[in-house]
């Protein structure tokens, strides 16, 4: 058997692998749990995965062995304890939970032989993978695959380890990963033209953003309510899509308003209020949170961070980052305060009832548009 890492954000598409690994080494469904053994971050043990590994089929060819989340922990415990290093100047006095430690051998008239040094359990895993007997199949399931200098990192490089990436699928990609999850999900009752259109692949695309899962459930959902032969169209998405549809439109009404564009950004708004149930203060605080993604796109970026890492750690596609870090540059750091709070401001005056609800989100969205004018004039003044 191979020992795989299946590493990604796309968990969705990441469990599809592991079920397909686990169903093609075919145990007797009668005995599958006695085979398979699981761990995570708090049941791992070197000695328990060993004996995991080591352990005889029972009634079987093979055995299973799957760990999730074990390499990000023991490589941040393995950093906690270089962190300590560092700080104290020498290594730790005693071995950490988990540490393999070799035995003193004795010389000749009893004497201990000089101690051999301690291995982590990150290394002590590296070093155990090429051993791990060929009737073992092993699957690694992690966020992220292990940084390549560490020693877990540099293991899954070795013959005989399979490495598997699972990114968040982005534009066409994730269109046509949306494509396949409806085709999958319609089975032998598919149009043959496709389970899904072009259009209401796209259109829902635009609304689930990085949420695999959510994605996959809305797929679903619309197979089954369009069923057998008919393929799940654009006008579906809108009908069983509500609230994806008032985040779309959400994010419609903060690009419009940001891009200083007041008369675009008081349609959406009023398609927003008239045609959901958002309530004027759901819209003040969507638009806020809008704003201060803008707010931290930017700081990332001004921490030398790229559009990949703000991605994974804002939750967003990286083609909204780019959106995002470009329109927080017209505007200015300045500018995005300042309308943070005004919306502060705002939210405020609504909830005191100093203004009515619909007139107090109206005043703020062209104020708002009009600030945005001024702050991306005043920014290409000053590069000019």
């Amino acid at each position: 058997m191979t020992v795989h890492l299946l590493c990604g954000p796309d968990e969705v598409s990441r469990e599809d692998a592991v079920r397909e690994l686990v169903a093609g080494v075919r145990l007797p469904s009668d005995f599958a749990d006695v085979n398979t053994s699981r761990f995570d971050a708090t049941s791992y043990t070197p000695e328990a995965f060993r004996f995991a590994c080591e352990a005889m089929p029972f009634l079987a060819e093979c055995r299973v062995v799957i760990c999730r989340g074990v390499a990000a922990s023991l490589g941040a415990r393995e950093a906690r304890a270089a962190a300590r290093r560092s700080t104290n100047g020498t290594a730790d006095d005693e071995p950490s939970s988990g540490q393999v430690v070799a035995r003193p051998a004795k010389g000749k008239r009893g004497a201990s032989a000089p101690t051999a040094p301690a291995k982590t359990p990150e290394q002590a895993l590296a070093d155990y993978l090429p051993e791990i007997p060929g009737a073992t199949l092993v699957l690694f399931v992690e966020d992220e695959a292990p940084a390549s200098a560490t020693a877990l990192g540099t293991a899954f490089t070795r013959p005989g380890m399979v490495t598997r990436n699972f990114p968040i699928p982005e534009g066409a990609g994730l269109e046509r990963w949306l494509r396949t999850r409806a085709q999958e999900f319609a089975g032998p009752g598919a149009p043959s033209s496709g389970a899904i259109t072009a259009d209401a692949a796209r259109l829902l695309a635009s609304y689930v953003g990085t949420d695999m899962r959510l994605a996959s459930n809305e797929v679903r959902k619309l197979v089954t309510y369009a069923g057998p032969g008919r393929a799940v169209e654009a006008r579906d998405v809108e009908l069983l899509s509500p609230q994806t549809t008032a985040t779309a439109k959400i994010w419609e009404l903060s690009q419009a308003i940001l891009d200083g564009q007041r008369s675009k950004a008081a349609t959406r708004l009023a398609q927003l209020l008239d045609a959901s149930d958002m309530r004027p203060e759901q819209v003040i605080s969507s638009l806020r949170s809008a704003i201060t993604q803008h707010l931290s796109v930017q700081e990332l970026e001004q921490r030398g961070q790229p559009d990949a890492t703000i991605a994974r750690e804002l939750r967003m596609q990286p083609f909204a980052v780019k959106m995002v870090r470009e329109r927080a540059s017209r505007l200015g750091e300045r500018a995005l305060i300042y309308l943070h709070r005004r919306t502060l401001e705002a939210d405020l005056s609504l909830k005191t009832g100093r203004q009515a609800p619909r007139l107090a989100i109206e005043l703020l969205v062209v104020e708002l548009s009009a600030r945005a004018v001024q702050a991306m004039q005043l920014q290409a003044q000053r590069r000019g």
